[in-house]
């Protein structure tokens, strides 16, 4: 992973502590990097997988602000930011940079609701993209492409209120 390859640039939410699962009973095997995308899993974040977040299905917490404390035998904690549904801003890469490239091609993917893609690479969790290959799904995923810079190559997003931790999945209540 590169550090910070997403980054929160508008309208953060408050940035809280979440508790990280050990290394060895986890299916992370390694620590959460600062800008990594994290959702929820049973009591405990992990970063988000390829096609994540999606609505009604994933909690979606935000961005890790810092590198998380957990070992391979101890739970640990990381700092993340959290998101305010179709507030929050969101900037990262494209996963295929040459679709937009140009205005048109930018142009071509907003309002598209895509979700991000994770590329493995050794010793990390990934890379993260938002992926404006995948093709728009309002009812499924849950990023909404609202904008990018060309010059930069980097898109920018909102997050769907049913894809965060932020609201209630479906058939849930708040109490």
């Amino acid at each position: 992973m590169v550090e910070n390859d997403i980054k929160v640039v508008k309208n953060p939410g408050a940035t809280l502590v979440f508790q990280v699962d050990d290394r060895t009973t986890s299916s992370v095997t390694t620590t959460i990097k600062a800008g990594e995308p994290v959702k929820v899993s049973g009591n405990y974040v992990i970063p988000v997988a390829t096609g994540d977040p999606e609505i009604g299905t994933d909690e979606f917490v935000g961005i890790a602000r810092k590198e998380s404390t957990e070992t391979a035998s101890a739970d640990g904690e990381v700092e993340v930011i959290t998101l305010l549904p179709y507030q929050t801003v969101l900037r990262g890469k494209p996963t295929t940079s040459a679709n937009v490239d140009t205005a048109s091609e930018l142009a071509g993917v907003i309002n598209d609701w895509v979700t991000f893609d994770v590329t493995s690479s050794s010793g990390t969790n990934g890379i993260f993209t938002i992926d404006e290959d995948e093709g728009s799904d309002p009812n499924v995923h849950g990023l909404c492409i609202i904008g990018g810079d060309i010059e930069k190559g980097t898109l920018d997003v909102i997050v769907h209120a049913n894809a965060t931790h932020a609201a209630p999945l479906t058939g849930q209540t708040m109490d």
